[in-house]
């Protein structure tokens, strides 16, 4: 296990989105803790990530995850987007209601999905990646209940990306 300093921002976020859920089960009304504490971990994991511009081209699991200058490129530019998603997004949230707990822990691992297929070598480790991402969107695209235009996005979108799939 000497190459887990490789995947230290794919590890930090899975155990951040596991953290947040336990805390958003056991902590009532934690949104608003849930929203920061994402927001924050998102900044831990951009200067985590920002070790990996050390090392020069690296393969894992069997050649089939490759880490290198454009993949940790790419992964800062994915965290940096994420929280300016997570910093703009709020006050839309609270304005239309639907200031949940669901919504940065999806985000999360709609963040993850991507990091995932950022530094996929194999095609099964971007399909991995592509399923996490997706999911996640699924949810995010009908996550306004009340808006039968956002339940119509979701099931276009799960529907589309079904028949295209396979």
């Amino acid at each position: 296990m000497i190459n887990i300093n490789f995947i230290l921002p794919e590890i930090f976020i899975s155990i951040f989105i596991m953290f947040l859920l336990l805390l958003g089960v056991f902590k009532k009304n934690s949104s608003n803790i849930v929203y920061n504490l994402s927001t924050l971990s998102l900044v831990i994991i951009m200067f985590v990530n920002l070790n990996n511009f050390n090392f020069s081209e690296t393969y894992l699991f069997r050649e089939g995850y490759k880490i290198d200058y454009l993949s940790t490129f790419m992964k800062f530019l994915t965290i940096g987007s994420g929280i300016f998603v997570m910093l703009s997004s709020s006050k839309y949230l609270k304005l239309n209601k639907i200031f949940k707990l669901e919504y940065p822990i999806l985000l999360l691992s709609s963040i993850l999905g991507m990091m995932i297929m950022i530094s996929s070598n194999d095609l099964m480790v971007f399909y991995m990646g592509l399923e996490l991402q997706s999911l996640a969107l699924y949810v995010l695209a009908a996550f306004n209940r009340n808006n039968p235009l956002s339940s119509e996005s979701g099931l276009k979108y799960f529907v589309l990306s079904a028949l295209s799939s396979g």
